[in-house]
């Protein structure tokens, strides 16, 4: 699987030893952000298993290969959380699952995503199979919050740390996708998940965002009052849901770091391509104080859109906060 070595090359390569030497660990947790090629890498490892040939990898096109890609192979068992959080009763039936021999061999792997989000009645089912494994079973599962996990199954598993892909690595699947080089720039650093990152350039309003949230930006680099005003007439009519209200902070978190970026190394990638020369003089005129300041204003705003607040209610006080910041600066 192409997406699997671009992505995390030396994990791969880590467990096609382990596989050939038929050396792998019962249970595994994979670490790491979203976009780091967890999911991809256990499918790898389970292709690796079951492929009919074999060798210095998965084939990836024998009939096994093409079963578990679309997920349709009954010895490779998918779980992930119903709603908002994975159940006990989901635990339950895949304990059944691990009692019974492999359908097609005697292997069987099972893969958790999002681990993190289990029940506390489920995570501590499924302790109790970690702890008395029945069974040719390989286990993977797979977080973005290891500290929210038991430090029972912490202890159980064998850790594996999936790094952050390097932003050049993630522009460049986005050029290779059909994006042009000033969207991947602002997508790659709005997220570090590459299927994301296509899905947002596919929302109509994203370029109108983008340029909405730079012009906010302006007013307020001006010291202009109309930064506040400016939130009812150009940003809310552009977003309609929690997701929107937060890529609206995002996208001037981007703005901000970027700023920052190029104080720190005037060879910086920015995200906001299309202004960097706008970008060089901020960094040349703010001070790392006000950026502190102003990186602190959003942050917060954040998280009050997390406590549910209004979004315009949010945005404006951010607005009164973040002009006078501006207006303190020299």
């Amino acid at each position: 699987m192409s997406t699997t070595t671009i992505k995390q090359p030396s994990i791969q390569r880590l467990f096609l030893q382990l596989i050939k030497k038929d050396n792998l660990q019962h249970a595994y947790l994979f670490d790491g952000k979203t976009g780091t090629g967890k999911k991809e890498t256990a499918l790898w490892i389970a292709q690796s298993l079951f492929c009919q040939n074999f060798s210095d990898g998965p084939c990836g096109e024998c009939h096994t290969c093409q079963r578990i890609a679309s997920h349709q192979h009954p010895d490779v068992i998918e779980l992930e959380p119903e709603g908002l959080s994975i159940k006990i009763g989901q635990v339950r039936g895949l304990k059944q699952e691990f009692t019974r021999s492999g359908m097609e061999g005697r292997k069987k792997l099972v893969m958790v995503k999002d681990v993190e989000k289990m029940t506390t009645q489920a995570a501590n089912s499924l302790l109790k199979f970690l702890e008395e494994p029945d069974g040719d079973i390989v286990v993977i599962l797979m977080t973005t919050a290891k500290h929210q996990l038991l430090p029972t199954i912490l202890s159980r598993v064998q850790l594996i740390h999936f790094p952050q892909l390097s932003k050049e690595h993630r522009m460049q699947a986005l050029e290779e996708a059909g994006l042009s080089k000033e969207r991947a720039s602002v997508l790659s650093q709005l997220t570090s998940d590459t299927e994301q990152a296509l899905e947002l350039s596919e929302n109509e309003n994203l370029t109108a965002l983008i340029e909405a949230v730079w012009k906010w930006y302006v007013a307020f680099s001006k010291k202009d009052d109309q930064a506040f005003i400016y939130v009812h007439t150009d940003i809310m009519p552009l977003v309609k849901e929690k997701a929107e209200y937060h890529r609206v902070l995002d996208l001037f978190l981007v703005i901000l770091q970027d700023i920052l970026n190029t104080q720190l190394s005037k060879d910086y990638a920015v995200g906001y391509l299309k202004y960097q020369t706008r970008i060089q003089e901020e960094a040349d005129r703010l001070s790392a104080v006000t950026l502190a300041d102003l990186m602190d204003i959003i942050l917060t705003g954040k998280k009050y859109l997390d406590s549910n607040v209004a979004a315009q209610g949010v945005f404006e006080m951010s607005a009164l906060k973040m002009l006078a910041a501006m207006k303190r600066s020299l």
